[in-house]
């Protein structure tokens, strides 16, 4: 029994010690926790706290009302309507609000309506919209319900009408010119062509109005009527939503078509050849002095270019102007350059556009007398105007970055004024130059067309008037004077902003 008892008081005593080494251990990790939480809240933490302190009043977001619409239309809603009428279904969602409905165009009451909705009245409103096919208007306290939409649109276009007509008809015939208000003056422009071949391009009337006319036509129901109104440059369509929707769709597209932009920097570079027996540009020699610059691209063209230096041709160059003082040098290894930069010029796209300048000169086309019985005689003298100088007309076409040109242009110049000697009448006669083309070309955004073989020969006569000369029954020499016009084109497609 004694020893029992020694037994039970050595597990009790062994047990408290392990009571008292767990209890010790608990405490430390207890201390160790307290201690840690302790340096957390002195020593700030390095990690990124989303946490913004501001001085001032606190103010929650407020939920704006959308566009103009009124207030009630930001206030929720919930519902969930089967085959249920359209005037109920919509008496049950304004009617707590304060707000009357009004259905108009003869829009049946009874129309069944199944739907659910949990949201704002706005969204309520907009998806009965477009499960019925409805208009709506909605104002503070009245929600009007149409069947059919009327709106109005801005046309980005003048009112009227475009006529042009390019190149020739085959009429004239070289005839002398008399315009109105001339006063009998013979008129010579050196731009009247006498052959009997001739290319045109032409449009009666180019009239944007008429082709929307015809192509809203197209986009609206058998019930709905459009306006168009060209004093104010608008539409006015009536119709139902669905179809409005497709004119307003297509009056965006045709307005950003109509507001692209074009300007068309213009160059007119003429080259007379120091070598008398050069008549036209050796583009070998241009490849080869700009080969290693990368602003021409005539490696592919530039052997037929030499070969048919005689014809016209035309080339697309790389970058804004392309390089043109690289051609500049490069051409006045050839002979002497002269520039004529033209301004700028400006159009819209699809639409026809013109550049005229011009030199008039005045000479004696006519002289002679005139008697009366019992008066006398007098002398007649009837002056002639020769008009020179440089015409461009210019469609342009504008598409995925490219613009699709259509060019008629002249060049003309007055090369010299002659006398002509008939008794005691000398009259004058004027020689003038022209250099005209009718051509199409597709360019790239600000890269340059050049359009070569625009070719012209002076020749010049020396008489050698000295004693031997004359003994001899005198000599006369002869000098021949090369020139290539080349017009370079380089048109800009110009950012336009929403206009409307």
């Amino acid at each position: 029994m004694i020893r029992f008892t020694v037994f039970g008081i050595c597990i009790l005593l062994l047990s408290g010690c392990l009571a008292t080494s767990e209890f010790d251990a608990i405490s430390a990790s207890a201390n160790e926790r307290l201690n840690s939480a302790r340096e957390r809240a002195v020593v700030p933490s390095t990690r990124d706290v989303h946490i913004m302190h501001e001085q001032g009043y606190f103010v929650p977001p407020l939920n704006h009302p959308q566009n103009n619409t009124p207030g009630w239309f930001n206030l929720p809603v919930q519902f969930v309507f089967s085959d249920y009428p359209l005037r109920n279904a919509l008496l049950d969602i304004t009617s707590p609000i304060g707000v009357s409905v009004r259905l108009l165009d003869n829009i049946d009451p009874e129309l069944p309506l199944t739907m659910q909705h949990s949201g704002t009245l706005a969204e309520a409103i907009e998806q009965i919209a477009l499960t019925t096919g409805l208009s709506f208007t909605a104002e503070e306290r009245l929600l009007t319900w149409r069947q059919y939409e009327m709106a109005e649109f801005d046309v980005a276009f003048l009112a009227g009408a475009t006529n042009f007509f390019l190149g020739g008809d085959g009429s004239t015939m070289g005839a002398p010119s008399m315009p109105q208000g001339a006063q009998g003056l013979p008129l010579n422009t050196g731009l009247n062509d006498d052959s009997g071949q001739y290319l045109n391009f032409a449009s009666d009337a180019l009239s944007v109005w008429d082709d929307l006319a015809r192509a809203l036509q197209l986009l609206i129901s058998t019930e709905g009527e459009i306006a168009i109104n060209q004093s104010s440059t608008s539409v006015l369509v009536r119709d139902l939503p669905q179809y409005v929707q497709q004119v307003r769709e297509y009056l965006m597209q045709q307005n950003e078509r109509l507001t692209r932009q074009v300007a068309v920097d213009v160059q007119v570079i003429d080259v007379t050849f120091n070598d008398s027996t050069q008549s036209a540009v050796d583009w070998d020699l241009i490849y080869q002095a700009t080969e290693a610059s990368g602003a021409f691209n005539l490696g592919s063209h530039v052997g037929q270019l030499s070969r048919d230096g005689l014809s016209l041709g035309y080339e697309r160059l790389q970058g804004p102007m392309a390089g043109s003082q690289l051609l500049l040098r490069a051409l006045s290894q050839q002979g002497v350059v002269e520039i004529s930069n033209h301004p700028r010029l400006v159009t819209l796209n699809n639409q026809i556009s013109k550049i005229i300048l011009e030199d008039n000169v005045t000479y004696l086309a006519s002289a002679g007398s005139s008697s009366t019985a019992n008066v006398g005689s007098n002398d007649l003298l009837i002056p002639g105007v020769v008009r020179t100088g440089f015409e461009l007309y210019l469609l342009p076409k504008v598409a995925n970055d490219q613009v699709l040109l259509q060019l008629s242009t002249s060049l003309s110049d007055l090369k010299n004024i002659n006398e002509v000697s008939s008794g005691d009448t000398t009259i004058q006669t004027p020689q003038t130059s022209r250099k005209k083309f009718f051509m199409k070309a597709i360019v790239q955004n600000q890269e340059s067309l050049l359009i070569s073989g625009l070719q012209n020969s002076r020749s010049h006569y020396q008489y050698d008037r000295s004693l031997m000369s004359r003994i001899l029954g005198g000599s006369r020499s002869r000098s021949t004077q090369h020139t290539e016009t080349l017009l370079i084109l380089t048109p800009r497609i110009l950012p336009s902003g929403r206009m409307l």
